[in-house]
């Protein structure tokens, strides 16, 4: 996952499901996504459209945030998040890539490192290489895509899910993709309770709402429905 929240947005019906099936889910995250606008809007910058009024954090009971702060706040909400799937935040594994600007290079050797120290028949899960427009999830999904034709039979087991703000994209047409859909209500109610984990805001214990003040339009749309887009 190249930031905090992919995992969620994106994939989280189908992490839970695994999970559900008993296979051993492992987290990769590629940076700990410090670069944003809600770093910015947490700090007394102009207001996200959730929040909807400018943050004061002297008001509000905590200090400005640095990168490094808010990239660990961020690492909170994919921890709570995954632990809602079933994963432990023992089987989360940091590539430590800087953030907007994660290579396809950079991308398969931190994934080549992990699969290596995981050992074992890996499945790939990655960003779309074609349906996305962030160029740290475009470099992330052409790393896998690579590898599998380095060596397609190490990479057998290669898909890309597509983020919500993508599923009425013109660029659908050139891959083949479908739904995956909760299995059962267990699966379902797991989704969306990883998307709640990033709706807590609560500055004194360093919890800052950050996932929802990002991307809070999709996160609604996964809460009310859980589903995954995903091509091979």
């Amino acid at each position: 996952m190249p930031h905090p929240d992919d995992e969620t947005l994106a994939a989280g019906t189908v992490i839970a499901e695994h999970v559900a099936a008993g296979r051993d889910v492992h987290i990769l995250l590629l940076t700990r996504g410090e670069r944003s606008v809600v770093l910015e809007a947490l700090n007394g910058g102009p207001a996200v459209g959730w929040w909807g009024v400018r943050h004061d954090p002297a008001v509000e009971g905590y200090e400005p945030l640095t990168e490094a702060d808010f990239g660990a706040a961020r690492y909170r909400e994919l921890v709570a998040a995954v632990g809602c799937m079933g994963v432990p935040a023992d089987k989360i594994h940091e590539a430590g890539l800087p953030n907007e600007g994660v290579t396809i290079n950079s991308a398969k050797a931190a994934i080549v490192a992990t699969a290596n120290q995981i050992g074992g028949d890996v499945g790939l899960w990655a960003p779309s290489h074609t349906v996305d427009n962030h160029t740290d999830h475009l470099a992330a999904g052409r790393a896998v895509r690579q590898l599998g034709t380095d060596d397609p039979v190490r990479w057998w087991d290669r898909r890309y899910y597509v983020l919500p703000m993508y599923w009425s994209d013109a660029r659908l047409s050139q891959v083949d993709w479908w739904w995956d859909t909760p299995n059962n209500a267990d699966v379902a109610a797991r989704a969306r309770n990883a998307v709640r984990a990033y709706q807590g805001w609560s500055p004194r214990t360093g919890s800052y709402a950050i996932g929802w003040q990002s991307t809070y339009a999709p996160f609604r749309t996964i809460e009310q429905t859980p589903k995954s887009m995903v091509h091979r």
